[in-house]
Protein backbone atom coordinates (compact mmCIF):
# COMPACT_ATOMS: atom_id res chain seq x y z
CA UNK A 1 0.00 0.00 0.00
CA UNK A 2 1.96 3.42 -1.01
CA UNK A 3 -1.40 5.78 -0.26
CA UNK A 4 1.21 9.01 0.47
CA UNK A 5 -1.35 11.04 2.14
CA UNK A 6 -0.68 9.81 5.25
CA UNK A 7 3.08 10.24 5.12
CA UNK A 8 4.76 13.79 6.05
CA UNK A 9 6.69 15.57 2.89
CA UNK A 10 8.85 17.21 5.03
CA UNK A 11 12.14 15.51 5.73
CA UNK A 12 14.46 15.15 9.51
CA UNK A 13 16.50 18.29 7.85
CA UNK A 14 15.93 22.20 9.40
CA UNK A 15 12.99 23.61 7.49
CA UNK A 16 13.10 27.21 6.85
CA UNK A 17 10.82 29.79 4.57
CA UNK A 18 12.12 30.38 1.41
CA UNK A 19 12.54 28.28 -1.99
CA UNK A 20 12.70 24.85 -1.58
CA UNK A 21 14.09 21.47 -3.52
CA UNK A 22 12.60 19.87 -6.08
CA UNK A 23 12.20 16.75 -4.17
CA UNK A 24 9.94 18.22 -1.46
CA UNK A 25 8.18 20.29 -3.87
CA UNK A 26 7.27 17.02 -5.95
CA UNK A 27 6.09 15.42 -2.69
CA UNK A 28 4.13 18.46 -1.69
CA UNK A 29 2.34 18.22 -5.55
CA UNK A 30 1.50 14.26 -4.90
CA UNK A 31 0.30 14.81 -1.42
CA UNK A 32 -2.29 17.43 -2.49
CA UNK A 33 -3.28 15.20 -5.32
CA UNK A 34 -3.60 12.36 -3.69
CA UNK A 35 -5.46 14.49 -0.54
CA UNK A 36 -8.08 16.00 -3.10
CA UNK A 37 -8.91 14.20 -6.15
CA UNK A 38 -6.22 11.69 -7.99
CA UNK A 39 -7.80 12.14 -11.40
CA UNK A 40 -6.67 15.41 -11.63
CA UNK A 41 -2.76 13.94 -12.45
CA UNK A 42 -5.30 13.47 -16.17
CA UNK A 43 -5.08 17.18 -16.62
CA UNK A 44 -2.20 18.62 -18.97
CA UNK A 45 1.35 19.17 -16.71
CA UNK A 46 -0.63 19.31 -13.70
CA UNK A 47 2.85 19.65 -11.78
CA UNK A 48 3.72 22.70 -13.25
CA UNK A 49 0.23 24.25 -12.54
CA UNK A 50 0.07 23.01 -8.79
CA UNK A 51 3.95 24.06 -8.57
CA UNK A 52 3.22 27.91 -7.89
CA UNK A 53 0.40 26.92 -5.30
CA UNK A 54 1.98 24.87 -3.44
CA UNK A 55 5.49 26.36 -3.12
CA UNK A 56 3.17 29.28 -1.89
CA UNK A 57 1.60 26.90 0.68
CA UNK A 58 4.66 25.21 2.02
CA UNK A 59 6.19 28.46 2.19
CA UNK A 60 3.41 29.93 4.67
CA UNK A 61 3.39 26.51 6.45
CA UNK A 62 7.14 27.26 7.41
CA UNK A 63 6.64 30.63 8.23
CA UNK A 64 3.18 29.10 10.29
CA UNK A 65 4.90 27.26 12.34
CA UNK A 66 7.90 28.84 12.82
CA UNK A 67 6.69 32.18 14.44
CA UNK A 68 5.44 30.33 17.57
CA UNK A 69 7.89 31.22 20.23
CA UNK A 70 10.61 28.55 21.74
CA UNK A 71 9.01 25.65 23.67
CA UNK A 72 8.34 26.38 27.31
CA UNK A 73 9.43 24.49 30.29
CA UNK A 74 6.42 22.59 31.49
CA UNK A 75 6.96 21.21 35.15
CA UNK A 76 6.29 22.77 38.63
CA UNK A 77 9.16 24.94 38.66
CA UNK A 78 8.29 25.74 35.02
CA UNK A 79 4.22 26.64 36.38
CA UNK A 80 5.92 29.04 38.84
CA UNK A 81 8.16 30.79 36.65
CA UNK A 82 6.04 31.17 33.78
CA UNK A 83 2.43 33.63 33.63
CA UNK A 84 1.25 31.28 30.43
CA UNK A 85 1.05 28.24 32.49
CA UNK A 86 -0.52 29.85 35.36
CA UNK A 87 -3.47 31.62 32.89
CA UNK A 88 -4.08 28.69 31.25
CA UNK A 89 -3.84 25.59 34.58
CA UNK A 90 -5.37 26.42 37.46
CA UNK A 91 -2.21 24.39 39.58
CA UNK A 92 0.80 22.54 38.92
CA UNK A 93 -1.12 19.25 39.25
CA UNK A 94 -3.56 20.20 36.77
CA UNK A 95 -1.33 21.16 34.39
CA UNK A 96 0.75 17.18 35.17
CA UNK A 97 -2.41 15.69 35.15
CA UNK A 98 -2.90 16.97 30.94
CA UNK A 99 0.72 16.19 30.47
CA UNK A 100 0.26 12.59 32.05
CA UNK A 101 -3.33 11.99 30.31
CA UNK A 102 -4.51 13.90 27.46
CA UNK A 103 -5.20 11.67 24.17
CA UNK A 104 -1.49 12.48 22.94
CA UNK A 105 0.45 11.30 25.67
CA UNK A 106 -1.68 8.04 25.47
CA UNK A 107 -1.02 7.61 22.02
CA UNK A 108 2.33 8.42 22.35
CA UNK A 109 3.04 5.86 25.06
CA UNK A 110 1.90 3.23 22.97
CA UNK A 111 4.89 3.24 20.30
CA UNK A 112 7.27 4.91 22.25
CA UNK A 113 10.56 3.66 23.18
CA UNK A 114 11.75 1.87 26.41
CA UNK A 115 12.97 3.63 28.25
CA UNK A 116 11.47 6.91 27.68
CA UNK A 117 13.53 9.87 26.14
CA UNK A 118 14.89 12.16 29.36
CA UNK A 119 12.91 15.19 27.76
CA UNK A 120 9.84 15.40 25.68
CA UNK A 121 8.24 17.79 23.59
CA UNK A 122 5.25 18.26 22.26
CA UNK A 123 2.10 21.35 20.88
CA UNK A 124 -0.27 22.05 23.40
CA UNK A 125 -3.53 23.55 22.58
CA UNK A 126 -6.41 24.94 24.71
CA UNK A 127 -9.75 27.55 24.28
CA UNK A 128 -9.64 30.43 25.56
CA UNK A 129 -13.51 31.76 26.76
CA UNK A 130 -14.02 35.37 28.39
CA UNK A 131 -16.68 36.06 30.66
CA UNK A 132 -18.06 39.00 31.89
CA UNK A 133 -19.20 38.98 35.49
CA UNK A 134 -19.62 41.29 38.29
CA UNK A 135 -16.81 41.38 41.21
CA UNK A 136 -15.15 43.59 44.09
CA UNK A 137 -12.31 45.24 43.28
CA UNK A 138 -10.14 47.46 45.94
CA UNK A 139 -9.96 50.94 45.24
CA UNK A 140 -7.47 52.51 47.98
CA UNK A 141 -8.62 51.37 51.10
CA UNK A 142 -12.59 51.15 49.60
CA UNK A 143 -13.98 48.02 48.53
CA UNK A 144 -16.22 48.29 45.56
CA UNK A 145 -18.67 45.57 44.79
CA UNK A 146 -20.92 44.72 41.63
CA UNK A 147 -17.36 45.51 39.80
CA UNK A 148 -18.00 44.67 35.68
CA UNK A 149 -15.43 42.07 35.04
CA UNK A 150 -13.72 40.19 32.29
CA UNK A 151 -12.41 36.48 33.98
CA UNK A 152 -10.72 34.40 31.30
CA UNK A 153 -10.72 30.59 31.16
CA UNK A 154 -8.65 27.77 29.14
CA UNK A 155 -10.44 24.68 28.84
CA UNK A 156 -10.48 21.88 26.50
CA UNK A 157 -6.67 21.48 26.51
CA UNK A 158 -4.73 18.88 24.01
CA UNK A 159 -1.57 17.83 24.15
CA UNK A 160 -0.51 16.61 20.46
CA UNK A 161 2.93 15.70 18.46
CA UNK A 162 4.46 14.14 21.13
CA UNK A 163 8.64 14.19 20.06
CA UNK A 164 12.01 13.58 21.75
CA UNK A 165 13.06 17.19 20.35
CA UNK A 166 11.27 20.37 19.25
CA UNK A 167 12.35 20.15 15.57
CA UNK A 168 10.58 16.88 14.96
CA UNK A 169 7.23 18.35 16.58
CA UNK A 170 7.46 21.14 15.06
CA UNK A 171 7.86 19.41 11.31
CA UNK A 172 4.83 17.41 13.31
CA UNK A 173 2.97 20.76 13.20
CA UNK A 174 4.16 22.14 9.80
CA UNK A 175 2.56 18.54 8.30
CA UNK A 176 -0.50 19.17 10.20
CA UNK A 177 -1.23 22.58 8.92
CA UNK A 178 -0.09 21.64 5.59
CA UNK A 179 -2.69 19.33 5.75
CA UNK A 180 -5.49 21.43 7.03
CA UNK A 181 -4.77 23.21 4.09
CA UNK A 182 -5.19 20.31 1.73
CA UNK A 183 -8.46 19.45 3.99
CA UNK A 184 -9.74 22.58 2.88
CA UNK A 185 -9.00 22.49 -0.62
CA UNK A 186 -11.05 18.83 -0.48
CA UNK A 187 -13.93 20.58 1.20
CA UNK A 188 -14.06 23.29 -1.26
CA UNK A 189 -14.38 21.37 -4.45
CA UNK A 190 -16.75 19.23 -2.13
CA UNK A 191 -18.93 21.87 -1.41
CA UNK A 192 -18.93 23.49 -5.37
CA UNK A 193 -21.88 23.88 -7.19
CA UNK A 194 -22.48 21.31 -9.68
CA UNK A 195 -25.26 19.90 -12.22
CA UNK A 196 -27.31 17.26 -10.93
CA UNK A 197 -25.84 14.75 -13.02
CA UNK A 198 -26.29 11.47 -11.13
CA UNK A 199 -21.98 10.70 -12.39
CA UNK A 200 -21.76 14.26 -10.32
CA UNK A 201 -23.43 12.90 -7.56
CA UNK A 202 -21.93 9.83 -7.36
CA UNK A 203 -18.29 11.87 -7.45
CA UNK A 204 -19.47 14.29 -4.65
CA UNK A 205 -20.50 11.10 -2.68
CA UNK A 206 -17.11 9.60 -2.58
CA UNK A 207 -15.32 13.02 -2.32
CA UNK A 208 -16.78 13.56 0.77
CA UNK A 209 -16.77 10.01 1.89
CA UNK A 210 -12.68 10.60 1.92
CA UNK A 211 -13.22 14.04 3.86
CA UNK A 212 -14.93 12.09 6.16
CA UNK A 213 -11.88 8.98 6.39
CA UNK A 214 -9.41 12.24 6.03
CA UNK A 215 -11.39 13.58 9.62
CA UNK A 216 -11.59 10.18 10.95
CA UNK A 217 -7.65 9.90 10.92
CA UNK A 218 -7.18 13.44 12.32
CA UNK A 219 -4.51 14.34 9.91
CA UNK A 220 -4.85 17.58 9.42
CA UNK A 221 -4.95 20.11 13.09
CA UNK A 222 -7.82 18.30 14.71
CA UNK A 223 -5.46 16.96 17.50
CA UNK A 224 -5.14 20.30 18.66
CA UNK A 225 -8.74 21.20 18.96
CA UNK A 226 -10.61 17.85 19.35
CA UNK A 227 -10.50 14.34 21.52
CA UNK A 228 -9.35 11.33 20.10
CA UNK A 229 -11.64 8.79 18.86
CA UNK A 230 -12.82 6.57 21.85
CA UNK A 231 -11.33 3.92 18.74
CA UNK A 232 -7.88 3.41 17.84
CA UNK A 233 -7.72 4.36 14.49
CA UNK A 234 -6.52 1.62 11.91
CA UNK A 235 -3.96 3.04 10.06
CA UNK A 236 -3.34 0.15 7.43
CA UNK A 237 -7.69 -0.70 7.01
CA UNK A 238 -8.11 3.27 6.97
CA UNK A 239 -5.59 3.42 4.39
CA UNK A 240 -7.16 0.24 2.25
CA UNK A 241 -10.22 2.38 2.57
CA UNK A 242 -8.62 5.09 0.83
CA UNK A 243 -6.94 3.30 -2.00
CA UNK A 244 -10.65 2.00 -2.45
CA UNK A 245 -12.43 4.84 -2.68
CA UNK A 246 -9.58 6.22 -4.93
CA UNK A 247 -9.76 3.41 -7.24
CA UNK A 248 -13.41 3.88 -7.48
CA UNK A 249 -12.84 7.89 -8.36
CA UNK A 250 -10.26 7.16 -11.30
CA UNK A 251 -12.95 4.94 -13.14
CA UNK A 252 -15.15 7.98 -12.96
CA UNK A 253 -15.53 9.20 -16.40
CA UNK A 254 -15.02 13.01 -16.19
CA UNK A 255 -14.75 15.81 -19.26
CA UNK A 256 -10.96 17.46 -19.03
CA UNK A 257 -12.71 20.82 -18.59
CA UNK A 258 -13.98 19.73 -14.69
CA UNK A 259 -10.93 18.37 -14.00
CA UNK A 260 -9.51 21.50 -15.13
CA UNK A 261 -11.95 23.70 -13.18
CA UNK A 262 -11.03 21.24 -9.71
CA UNK A 263 -7.48 21.73 -10.65
CA UNK A 264 -7.95 25.38 -10.61
CA UNK A 265 -9.94 25.59 -6.90
CA UNK A 266 -6.90 23.70 -5.24
CA UNK A 267 -4.20 26.13 -6.86
CA UNK A 268 -6.75 28.82 -5.73
CA UNK A 269 -6.86 27.32 -2.14
CA UNK A 270 -3.65 26.88 -1.80
CA UNK A 271 -2.63 30.71 -3.29
CA UNK A 272 -4.36 32.18 -0.59
CA UNK A 273 -3.75 30.01 2.50
CA UNK A 274 -3.83 32.63 4.91
CA UNK A 275 -8.11 33.09 4.45
CA UNK A 276 -7.93 29.78 5.93
CA UNK A 277 -5.88 29.94 8.51
CA UNK A 278 -3.74 32.35 10.66
CA UNK A 279 -1.91 32.83 13.64
CA UNK A 280 -3.15 35.63 15.86
CA UNK A 281 -1.22 37.27 18.89
CA UNK A 282 -3.89 38.11 21.83
CA UNK A 283 -2.30 40.33 24.81
CA UNK A 284 -3.30 39.84 28.22
CA UNK A 285 -3.03 41.17 31.85
CA UNK A 286 -4.39 38.83 34.33
CA UNK A 287 -4.41 39.06 37.99
CA UNK A 288 -3.74 35.92 40.16
CA UNK A 289 -7.70 34.76 39.49
CA UNK A 290 -7.38 35.24 35.46
CA UNK A 291 -9.65 38.69 35.56
CA UNK A 292 -8.12 40.89 33.24
CA UNK A 293 -6.63 43.94 35.12
CA UNK A 294 -5.87 47.57 32.64
CA UNK A 295 -2.72 47.93 31.89
CA UNK A 296 -2.84 51.06 34.30
CA UNK A 297 -3.65 49.63 37.16
CA UNK A 298 -2.01 49.33 40.50
CA UNK A 299 -3.41 45.48 41.19
CA UNK A 300 -0.78 42.80 41.11
CA UNK A 301 -0.81 41.30 37.21
CA UNK A 302 1.06 39.60 34.71
CA UNK A 303 1.23 40.62 31.32
CA UNK A 304 1.59 37.98 28.61
CA UNK A 305 1.32 37.21 25.14
CA UNK A 306 -0.23 34.41 23.52
CA UNK A 307 -0.74 33.03 19.83
CA UNK A 308 -3.79 31.87 18.90
CA UNK A 309 -4.52 29.80 15.30
CA UNK A 310 -7.32 30.68 13.88
CA UNK A 311 -9.18 27.83 11.81
CA UNK A 312 -11.48 29.06 8.95
CA UNK A 313 -14.29 31.63 10.51
CA UNK A 314 -14.71 30.45 13.91
CA UNK A 315 -12.56 28.12 15.43
CA UNK A 316 -9.53 29.25 17.20
CA UNK A 317 -7.22 27.47 19.74
CA UNK A 318 -4.38 28.67 22.14
CA UNK A 319 -1.18 27.25 21.16
CA UNK A 320 2.43 27.03 21.88
CA UNK A 321 5.23 24.34 22.40
CA UNK A 322 6.27 22.63 25.46
CA UNK A 323 9.26 20.93 27.05
CA UNK A 324 8.78 18.46 30.55
CA UNK A 325 10.76 15.72 32.03
CA UNK A 326 9.29 12.04 31.14
CA UNK A 327 9.51 11.32 34.28
CA UNK A 328 7.11 13.63 35.55
CA UNK A 329 4.61 11.68 33.54
CA UNK A 330 1.91 10.04 36.12
CA UNK A 331 1.54 6.29 35.50
CA UNK A 332 -1.40 5.24 33.07
CA UNK A 333 -4.40 4.24 34.44
CA UNK A 334 -4.91 -0.08 34.20
CA UNK A 335 -8.95 0.77 33.32
CA UNK A 336 -9.18 -3.00 33.35
CA UNK A 337 -7.87 -3.64 36.08
CA UNK A 338 -10.41 -0.30 38.06
CA UNK A 339 -13.49 -2.10 35.89
CA UNK A 340 -12.79 -5.35 37.74
CA UNK A 341 -12.02 -3.39 41.40
CA UNK A 342 -15.56 -1.82 40.80
CA UNK A 343 -17.00 -4.99 39.70
CA UNK A 344 -15.84 -7.10 42.67
CA UNK A 345 -16.63 -4.37 45.87
CA UNK A 346 -20.28 -4.03 44.62
CA UNK A 347 -20.82 -7.57 45.11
Amino acid sequence: MVFRFLHSIFTAAPIQPGKFDKDLMLRGIERVVDGTDVRLRAVSHYRRKLWEPVEHAIDFVVTFVNTLPPAIVADQQGYMADPRLRALFASPDSLREVLSFSDGTRNYLKQAPDPLPVELFAGLGAVRVEKNVLGIEMEGEILRRDVPQTVVNFRDHRLAFLTDNEQDTRRELMRRAADYLIETALQRLTASRVQKTQLEQQQRKLLLQKANLLKKAQVGLASLVEPATMEPVDLSALEQQLQELETELGQLRTDSATLDQHLAKVAATLSEPEKYLKLEPVSLTLDHINTKVPHDSPRVANSMTFQEIVMGEDRRVTALFVRFPSNQLLPQPDFFKEANRLLYSTR
